[in-house]
This record gives structure tokens, C-alpha cells and sequence, in this order.
């Protein structure tokens, strides 16, 4: 009996381990998403920039997959994030101006914010029992009604825990060094907690560390779940700031330092996953809001030999680098020049968590989860639209690129009118509108092979290439077809709305 009972037991137990194994095979990936912020395609030492020192997404780099043509859903800050976490072209959840509005972003003042309706990656992956963090910015709508309400923050948008928080940006006027700015406007420059503002103006030497201290606590705590983390860094975003040390350590000058710190910031992030043993069990991406705002000068990051920058559709405002790391899944040391955008990262995660997509609404993203584990997977994109606002700029076929509208780019001599020694004199955008005089039109279509020329500097001769226009122009035709705008959210404005945290000086530091 005693032998029967052993054996029994043994039995049991080995079952029991097969059960837990076949428990922890299953367990859906934590989703990990490190997004930059106006960081340029030629910024990293792996994207080949020759002085930007090695770092911690370097290393991301080589232990993982490496996109070369990866496109951002937008050339700017909200409709960006506004792709990101909808998976959707931002005209469709109407992240965009009323008419020909140059009000591109929202602004601290405005009353609306992602609309509820549009269901996040966030609210998608709770479905699947996932526990939701975030840290870092925002940009996607702070208040509606009062100074206080909060309706359009990340809480409401399916994050069960938000640690510190840029509701709005770190803007231009948030420069704490006297050297762009007397002194920051508090009006544009405060961090929150969750819901609530604690800081005003920022305090730039601590905001980063306490970014990773939230957002390795929430890993901590939730080691066991299935996590979804965005951390969406204030890197590298006008104005440059720096904890004190990194300050004066890169031979790539202030931008440089200011890279090192968010690469630091991301390698403490990987490391705690690595510590805790959950390498193997999450999947991360990193990628950039936008291009870098070449206008700014040394401190305005580099898109390498893409044309353009950030707020435009040439390929130096949408093309991102990006890296997709997996331990165990995804072959280190790769790189694929596979069509790729970050509205995927939402069908992506959806589709490795188990996760239905939402009913009735166009998903513009598509699984490229074949493209991380198949070295031979081809990309599922036909096509890609690039948007500035509601106008369909540039349209991407195959190697193909065509505008039909194009802004204009930093004139011939700006760096010698709006530099000194490279530091910026202000803000300056050249090509942010999306219509008027300075936007050029172009019929017949301006038509590019990036692959081919991914500078966008020889024009190809449309005559010789009517197949190419003719699948573009079928293919635009269907999109327009289909397409159905949201309401504009952006622009209307109420002084009521004014985050402050003490009342009427707007200024404290409760973090002391």
C-alpha cells in the first residue's frame, strides 16, 4: 500500500509539474513598449551615428531585431501616440484640427483628449487579465471641464497604474538653465502623478529617475501577471536637460548627454526584467514618436541621410528606428528592412496575448508578429498613408513613394540665422503646416523609390512609371472610400482647463 501510495504521489507530482510547465508556456507575453520622443533615425550608434556613445539600446540592438524601414503613424507628438495605442491612422479618431487649423498637438488648454470611444492597447489587453502601467508623457489630453478633472488622462484609458506623468511635454519653455529661457512658463510645465499634479515647473534632475523607480516598481509588483508597460520617455524633446550624471559626458555635446540618460533609463528597465527573470517571457519594442526637429540645430537630434524632420512627411519626419527584442523568440542580431509601423504593435500584442480586436472600426496596424520570428516573413503592408492633419500627404507602395503634397524644408542658410555655435536661437519649425503657402502640391505625383533612394533626392519620371501611379491612385481611391474622419478634438480651448497646483501662483514641488 505504502508502495502505492508513493507511487501514486510520484505520479501526481509529475503531473503537477507538467501542468505548471504547460501553465507558464502559455502565459501570454508582458508587452513592453520604450517610446522616444522626437528622436531621429540616424540618433543611435546602431543606426550608424559616428560619435553617439554605445549604449543600453544598443545592446537592445544586437540581442534583438532591428527595423530599417519602420514608419511612425504620424510626423508629430498626439497623433503619434494617438496611432500608437489605437492602432489607427489618427484622422480616424480625429486627432486632428478643425479645417486648416496649424494646431497640430494639444496643448495644456485644450478641453478634449483621446476620444473614450477609441479602445487603447491598454483597454484591449485587460480583456486578457494583463495588469497596465504607464509612466512618462502623455500628450493626449489632460482636462475637460475644470482645472482638476483629469477626464482625459491615462487612468481613463485603461491604465490601472500611472506613476509620474507628463500630461502635456517637456516643452521649449520648461528650459530650467537660463540659456533659452529666463525662467520655465509653469503653464507648460509640470508633472503629475496619476491624476494629480505634483510639480510645477519640472524639476529636470530627478524627473527621469523617478520615471524608472515607478516603472520598475510596477514591474515588481506585477512579476507574476501578464504587464503591459508604456514608458514614454521625455527624451528628446526640446529643452534638453539632463540628471547631473550624465551632464557633460558625451562628445555628441548636450544632445548626446540627453540620449545617454533615456538609453540609461532604458536599460535599467531591461535589466530589472533580466533580474527578475522574465526576459524570456516579455516582448519589447522600442521606437520614436516622430523625427528629430532638425531645425533646433546640435540639439535637435539627426534622420542620418533621410530628408526632412519632425512635422513632416518626408522620410526624415515618419522613418523610425526601431528594435523589437525577445529573448528566446526573437533571433538576436537581425535586421529587416520589411515594411513595419507602429500602429502594428497593437494588432501585434493583441494577437500574441489572445486579444480580439475591437468590432466595427477600421484597425489600420497589422501583425508583423511572422516578421519577428521568421527570418524569410515578407511584410503584410500593401501600403502605408501618410497624413499631415486631415490631408493625405504621401502615399508608400511597395519601394514606391509618392506626394502629393510636400512642406517645405530649413532654408539654405538657417543654421547661420537661427544657430550660434549650433544652440538654437528658438523655436523653429520650417515645414509644421499642413496647408497654405508653404506646402507644395504636386500634380503629376512627386515619385520616389526609397529603397533605392531613401534620401528623396531623385525624382522618377512618372511617365515611365504608370503601373506604379496607377496602383497608388487604386489604392488612395479605396482608402478615401472608406475613410471616415472623426470629430477634430483638437483646438478648442479653455483657460478653465489650466492645470495648476496651487492656485494662482501655480507653482510647487511636492515631491519634497
Amino acid at each position: 500500500v505504502n508502495r502505492m501510495n508513493l507511487s501514486t504521489m510520484t505520479f501526481l507530482f509529475v503531473l503537477l509539474l507538467a501542468l505548471v510547465a504547460e501553465s507558464l508556456a502559455d502565459r501570454p507575453p508582458n508587452i513592453v513598449i520604450l517610446f522616444a520622443d522626437d528622436v531621429g533615425y540616424g540618433d543611435l550608434a546602431t543606426y550608424g551615428h559616428p560619435t553617439q556613445e554605445w549604449n543600453a539600446l544598443d545592446d537592445l540592438a544586437n540581442e534583438g531585431l532591428r527595423f530599417t524601414q519602420w514608419y511612425s503613424g504620424e510626423s508629430l507628438c498626439t497623433p503619434s501616440r494617438a496611432a500608437l495605442l489605437t492602432g489607427r491612422l489618427p484622422v480616424r479618431s480625429g486627432m486632428i484640427p478643425s479645417g486648416q487649423s496649424e494646431g497640430r498637438v494639444l496643448a495644456p488648454l485644450d478641453t478634449n483628449g483621446l476620444p473614450k470611444e477609441e479602445v487603447t492597447l491598454a483597454e484591449l489587453l485587460k480583456t486578457k487579465g494583463y495588469a497596465t502601467g504607464h509612466v512618462g508623457k502623455w500628450h493626449l489630453g489632460i482636462n475637460e471641464k475644470t482645472s482638476t478633472d483629469g477626464a482625459h488622462l491615462p487612468a481613463h484609458h485603461g491604465f490601472d497604474f500611472v506613476g509620474t506623468s507628463l500630461p502635456f511635454t517637456n516643452h521649449w519653455s520648461c528650459d530650467d538653465t537660463g540659456i533659452h529661457m529666463p525662467k520655465p512658463d509653469n503653464a507648460q510645465c509640470f508633472v503629475y502623478h496619476n491624476t494629480t499634479i505634483y510639480q510645477q515647473p519640472i524639476n529636470h534632475t530627478e524627473l527621469t529617475p523617478n520615471l524608472v523607480r515607478d516603472a520598475v516598481d510596477f514591474i515588481h509588483q506585477h512579476a507574476a501577471d501578464p504587464f503591459f508597460l508604456y514608458f514614454a520617455f521625455a527624451h528628446c524633446h526640446v529643452s534638453m536637460f539632463t540628471s547631473p550624471q550624465f551632464a557633460n559626458q558625451s562628445s555628441r555635446g548636450v544632445y548626446g548627454d540627453n540620449f545617454a540618460e533615456m538609453a540609461w533609463a532604458a536599460g535599467e528597465i531591461v535589466d530589472t526584467l533580466k533580474s527578475l527573470e522574465l526576459a524570456n517571457d516579455t516582448l519589447v519594442f522600442f521606437t520614436s514618436d516622430n523625427g528629430p526637429h532638425i531645425e533646433l540645430c546640435l540639439e535637435g537630434g539627426s534622420a542620418s541621410l533621410l530628408r526632412g524632420g519632425k512635422s513632416m512627411t518626408y522620410e526624415g519626419g515618419i522613418r523610425m528606428p526601431a528594435i523589437a527584442w525577445w529573448p528566446g523568440k526573437v533571433q538576436p542580431g537581425r535586421v529587416t528592412s520589411q515594411l513595419a509601423s507602429t500602429m502594428d504593435i497593437y494588432v501585434t500584442a493583441a494577437k500574441l496575448a489572445g486579444a480580439d480586436l475591437p468590432k466595427n472600426v477600421t484597425i489600420d496596424g497589422r501583425d508583423i508578429s511572422r516578421l519577428l520570428f521568421d527570418p524569410d516573413a515578407t511584410t503584410p503592408h500593401d501600403v502605408l498613408f501618410h497624413y499631415c492633419s486631415s490631408r493625405l500627404m504621401a502615399v508608400r507602395h511597395g519601394p514606391y513613394k509618392a506626394h502629393y503634397f510636400t512642406q517645405m524644408l530649413p532654408f539654405a542658410n538657417y543654421t547661420t540665422v537661427h544657430c550660434t555655435d549650433g544652440s538654437p536661437h528658438g523655436e523653429f519649425f520650417q515645414g509644421w503646416a499642413c496647408f497654405g503657402p508653404s506646402v507644395e502640391a504636386h500634380d503629376p505625383l512627386l515619385l520616389f523609390n526609397v529603397e533605392e533612394d531613401p534620401s528623396e533626392v531623385y525624382a522618377l519620371n512618372v511617365e515611365e512609371y504608370s503601373p506604379v501611379i496607377d496602383a497608388i491612385s487604386k489604392a488612395v481611391a479605396e482608402h478615401k472610400a472608406e475613410l471616415k474622419p472623426g470629430a477634430p478634438q483638437l483646438g478648442k480651448r479653455s483657460r478653465n482647463v489650466q492645470p495648476c497646483c496651487n492656485p494662482p501662483r501655480c507653482s510647487c514641488n511636492y515631491e519634497k
